[in-house]
């Protein structure tokens, strides 16, 4: 829509409308320093007209961190450290404010990104549809016409010769504007061939400056000045007339073969709304880029080659790098990443002083600013980038150094979040920061190999320029050629230019190729550019990606399990793209139900990660939030993930990464055709059966025992049930066994009534690529294995699911299931209660929904996952000959005897045996737990499919058996303590001296509703404890122990919490198993509370924060549901 606040140029537009802003319910706060105000002037005479920013930063000098003005027109509040800006970086509390200056220039840029207002809809596809232009592996691709202009640049400074002044205002001010054309609208402005600047950029100079008056004057004075006014619309006009001239000439003469910005406004659709630019938003997103693009990469260009100079030693190691990167050949894409010291520079001149000196911003909402300082949103904070970068409380002692050293060897990643902002925050930050960055690398590596640079004049100091940014001003340079390099020493910009436009013929190999899915989350369009390079790549290796790169939230409950999946994705301040939100959402909610636990059993998967390490804080986090929970949820990891920062070398993680993905593809798919093209050289191994076995495929275990170990009572009956694993597959304490169950009798028989089926009758599906409904052989399968072994029966219908009910259904029935299917009542009446497809079917029988329907709608049958119960330590390895997986018709015949005879170890699970009134019908039916209702009726030599999968690497005892340790754990939740406890016993057991020898202290903090009925068990504890293993540290919920009370784990911790501290001091490791919800959950919060005790100076939020960082090795959970 239009945007609502709008009233004509000049006029102040309003903050957005949030719910109740102006809360009179925040406290007034401290009062904010602030100068004394004038009658008429209030504070405005504290202000330069002509370079604002330099009274910000002269008042907090004088007022500090924080200070208030009274503009007259409007009132502003500056920030100048860390603490207050950190906040106000946060998109959840403040936004970008189009005011002041931006405002001003609105008539020139209007609704342009940059000066456009955040609920104006022109932003919104803009930002959506510009950004992926703008992204690094784009960016990259712009390399030809970068080196293209900048060697017209340098020839022509090498043409004027030594002595020639050059005017690094004009001529940086040239090279901007020229990448921009051509990069961005394939238009050369060819201002390296006129001794004048370019009308274009003449008239925004002189646009500029009046703005930059305007916003600082009394607005009657403004009305005086309506010459300048007019002046300035003039200019605006014209260069109003050159943007849509170039338009029109694309128009008349379309280029389909360009891949440019003009283009994609052209015809490219935004994502979300369907609508593409108007032409008159083209107009002004045009002049935006060039207005704010240019200003930005010339003025970073003369703060870094001005800070480079006055520091000689920090310019030789420029020149060293140059030398031992490019030595004499042409720079080529592939070097700029090698060129860290340069880059590193660059960062440094940005934060000591660069081109954006400050973001203006309001609180959505009333709020106390840094908890002391009233805000509402009608105020206006500007943040003052100066204060923020030589804040010495983040940058050191020496944050007044110009040092490009501290960004390297991993000063970047250092950095909390925030510290950094030369492009501004959040999804308003400068969309062409990578074009800029790439630009000044590539100006400074031509710049320093061919020329020795020297100021013009030797004693000249520092003048600052303000116009809508700043830059130094009168700052000339001269050059001089270098030793051995004559006047066309490797110019490549043509050259390179017409290697881009040439035509390539790709080879692909014959025969069947075999398939493989590749989806990608990213606003910036690098990611996409990854999976667009695998699926041009693919056939080559005997693979297709026939469904084309497709975005991840199109993988949301779509994830195949008959090929492999690439997932490519990044992070944006530790929060997922845009076009991967859904998936993001999807992986950790069902990742916190624990039905869910293998829900992707089956999907084979690789992931590959892009981040920047300028946002050190949460790099990477997305990637590796999916690579860890497609694990989680059952999916088998093909290859370890990849990694790539796009601030260094964008290309080359990823193309190593391939390297070795392709083979694993090949290995996966079984393709045995040779590789096509013989630039790539790999060795392709196969992977061992072991490997397997260990991992997730599904093995067959044999049930030795299973017995009860608590009855039900004021808790579920829970059992111990022992199983031989199959030979040579391994386990660790910590570990899980999943199993894949049948589905209980009743429900099946639901079922087969429902559909008037007989449990032999045999079913042929077709026309579908579910697998998981079809027989091995491709012929039918009968009713009975379909329904019993391969769908999920109680899963709750989806609201979709239950509007097709609806839809197929007549009478009252199709009204009430169509309100069930609303979003009012679907999570009140469905999901709470969970109400299974087959519930709904049954209760409303008007309903005629097909057989193939209803099996369309149910998901495969998962696997359960349980902790293993036992170490492996705990009882004797089974040799095979002695094992019943001897008598299996399967097994080997040969009269050769194995060098080794394979052995099997024994897995213990311990389970509630979960049985309730049935949500859904709590009178008439009874929910029996899918998993724990199989396995309580296996009886001992049954079979079993089952596999041992690994835990996260950290949820296992220390590897030093002397760290002490401290475990958590209530009712079954107990299973890996107990596995963890016998780890101890076998090497106290194992070695001289025992336990007071070899083992650390451990305690067991154990939580259950009664010492008699569901102690688990407790003599076997009260002998390690005996024996030294463990101090254990019960709870009882709701019959009291020995000691008359009753209470929880959490009061006990918090009892104990002098002895606990001293163990933690020691380097404790903490490992917790049981309910998210209630241990989980009560754990954390103990843990917060000793911490806050010991630190009673520090907030709720840097306690938080030490226990996020504990949880990364030393407070290990496995929670569940």
């Amino acid at each position: 829509m239009a945007c609502p606040f709008h009233h004509g140029a000049g006029k102040t537009h309003p903050p957005p409308s949030h719910d109740d802003p102006f809360d009179a319910n925040v406290p007034e706060g401290l009062p904010i320093p602030h100068p004394p105000e004038k009658l008429f002037t209030k504070n405005l005479t504290e202000m330069d007209p002509n370079f604002a920013v330099s009274s910000f930063w002269r008042l907090a000098e004088i007022y500090g961190p924080i200070f208030s003005l009274n503009l007259v027109k409007r009132k502003i509040i500056v920030i100048s450290d860390y603490e207050l800006i950190n906040e106000v970086c946060d998109d959840n509390l403040y936004e970008k404010l189009v005011t002041g200056v931006q405002e001003n220039i609105r008539p020139l840029t209007k609704n342009g990104l940059f000066t456009s207002y955040s609920d104006e809809e022109e932003w919104g596809i803009a930002h959506r549809t510009l950004v992926p232009v703008f992204g690094p592996m784009h960016v990259r691709k712009m390399f030809p016409e970068m080196t293209d202009i900048l060697s017209q640049m340098v020839l022509r400074w090498d043409r004027f010769g030594p002595e020639y002044r050059i005017s690094t205002m004009d001529d940086f001010t040239r090279l901007a504007f020229d990448v921009i054309g051509l990069c961005a609208f394939n238009y050369r402005f060819n201002a390296f061939y006129s001794e004048e600047l370019i009308p274009f950029a003449k008239q925004l100079g002189q646009v500029l400056i009046e703005t930059g008056l305007r916003t600082n004057r009394l607005p009657i004075k403004n009305e005086l000045h309506f010459m300048d006014k007019k002046l300035m619309m003039e200019n605006i006009a014209k260069m109003h007339k050159l943007c849509d001239d170039i338009v029109a000439e694309r128009k008349a003469h379309p280029r389909p073969d360009v891949d440019d910005l003009l283009n994609t406004m052209l015809f490219a659709k935004d994502p979300v709304t369907g609508k593409g630019f108007a032409d008159e938003n083209i107009r002004y997103q045009m002049v935006t880029f060039l207005v704010a693009g240019h200003d930005t990469s010339a003025g970073t260009m003369m703060f870094l080659l001005y800070n480079l100079l006055q520091h000689p030693e920090a310019l030789q190691k420029c020149y060293a790098e140059v030398d031992e990167v490019l030595g004499d050949k042409p720079l080529e894409l592939q070097d700029i990443p090698k060129l860290k010291y340069i880059d590193a520079a660059m960062r440094e001149a940005l934060r000591y002083l660069g081109p954006i000196p400050a973001m203006t911003r309001h609180a959505k909402k009333t709020r106390l600013l840094g908890g002391k300082y009233r805000v509402t949103p009608d105020i206006a904070i500007v943040s003052n980038f100066k204060g923020l970068h030589h804040d010495p409380k983040v940058w050191g002692p020496d944050c007044n150094e110009f040092k490009p050293e501290r960004w390297l060897n991993g000063g970047a990643e250092k950095q909390p979040p925030n510290a950094w902002k030369p492009f501004g925050t959040g999804v308003r930050s400068c969309i062409g920061r990578y074009l800029a960055e790439q630009e000044i690398v590539i100006a400074m590596a031509m710049i320093f190999q061919r020329f020795v640079v020297e100021q013009a004049d030797p004693d000249y100091k520092l003048q600052i320029k303000s116009t809508l940014t700043i830059k130094p001003d009168h700052f000339d340079i001269k050059v001089r050629r270098r030793p051995g390099k004559d006047h066309l020493f490797n110019f490549t910009g043509a050259a390179a230019l017409a290697a881009k436009n040439a035509k390539t013929n790709g080879t692909t190999p014959q025969g069947d190729l075999r398939p493989i899915e590749v989806f990608f989350g990213g606003n910036t369009g690098t990611c996409k550019s990854f999976g667009e390079d695998l699926e041009t790549s693919a056939p080559q290796f005997g693979l297709a990606v026939p469904n084309n790169c497709r975005n991840l939230d199109e993988a949301v409950e779509n994830l195949p399990r008959d090929r492999p999946v690439i997932l490519i994705t990044s992070s944006y301040e530790g929060l997922p793209p845009d076009n991967a939100r859904n998936f993001i959402a999807w992986l950790e909610t069902r990742a916190k139900d624990t039905a869910s636990a293998e829900l992707l059993r089956g999907v084979s998967y690789a992931v590959f990660g892009a981040g920047n390490k300028d946002w050190a804080a949460t790099f990477h986090r997305i990637p590796k939030l999916v690579d860890s929970l497609m694990e989680k949820l059952g999916a088998t990891r093909i290859i370890p993930a990849g990694y790539v920062d796009v601030s260094q070398d964008i290309a080359g993680p990823f193309e190593e990464w391939k390297t070795i993905l392709f083979p694993a593809l090949r290995s996966l798919a079984g393709v045995t055709s040779d590789v096509q093209g013989s630039e790539i050289n790999v060795e392709i191994t196969q992977p061992s059966t072991l490997s397997k076995l260990a991992g997730e495929e599904v093995s067959e275990g044999i049930v030795l025992s299973n017995c009860t170990i608590a009855h039900k009572g004021l808790g579920p009956e829970k059992k111990q049930i022992d199983i031989l694993l199959p030979p040579n597959v391994e386990y660790r304490s910590g570990d899980y066994l999943a199993v894949q169950p049948y589905n209980p009798r009743e429900s099946v028989n639901r079922v087969l009534r429902k559909f008037g089926l007989h449990p032999d009758s045999l079913i042929t599906v077709s026309g579908t690529t579910k697998e998981h409904l079809k027989a091995h052989n491709g012929g039918p399968i009968s009713a009975y294995e379909l329904i019993t072994t391969r769908v999920e029966l109680a899963t709750p219908a989806s609201q979709r699911q239950v509007a097709t009910l609806a839809s197929l259904s007549s009478g009252p029935d199709a009204e009430r299931l169509a309100a069930q299917a609303t979003n009012d009542l679907y999570s009140r009446e469905i999901l709470s209660k969970r109400f299974s497809v087959l519930d709904l079917l049954e209760d409303f029988p008007s309903c005629s929904l097909p057989l193939a329907s209803y099996l369309d709608m149910l998901t495969p049958l998962t696997p359960r996952q349980y902790s293993i119960s036992s170490s492996p330590y705990a009882q004797p390895p089974v040799p095979f000959s002695l094992s019943p997986f001897s008598l299996s018709p399967s097994a080997s015949t040969t009269s050769e005897e194995p060098a080794e005879e394979p052995i099997s170890l024994t897995a213990s699970l311990t389970y509630d045996i979960y049985t309730s009134p049935s949500l859904s019908h709590p009178t008439t039916q009874t929910f029996n737990g899918v998993a724990s209702s199989y396995l309580s009726h296996l009886a001992p030599s049954t079979r079993l499919r089952c596999f041992v999968r690994k835990t996260n690497i950290p949820f296992h005892l220390p590897a030093d058996p002397k760290t002490p340790v401290i475990m958590v754990a209530a009712g079954t939740g107990i299973a890996p303590m107990r596995a963890f406890i016998q780890d101890r016993v076998a090497i106290a057991e194992a070695r001289p001296g025992g336990a007071e020898s070899h083992l650390g202290p451990a305690i067991l903090y154990y939580g259950c509703r009664s010492s008699e009925e569901d102690f688990l068990y407790k003599e076997e504890l009260a002998k390690w404890e005996k024996m030294g293993a463990v101090k254990v540290r019960t709870a009882f919920s709701k019959q009291p122990g020995e000691d008359g009370r009753t209470g929880h784990v959490d009061e006990r911790i918090w009892e104990d919490r002098e002895e606990l501290k001293g163990l933690f001091a020691k380097g404790a490791r903490i490992l917790v198993c049981g309910s998210a919800a209630r241990l989980g959950r009560s754990t954390s919060e103990v843990c917060l509370r000793i911490w806050s005790e010991s630190h009673p100076e520090k907030a709720r939020r840097e306690a938080e924060e030490w226990l996020l960082a504990q949880k990364e090795d030393r407070y290990v959970s496995d929670v569940f549901g």
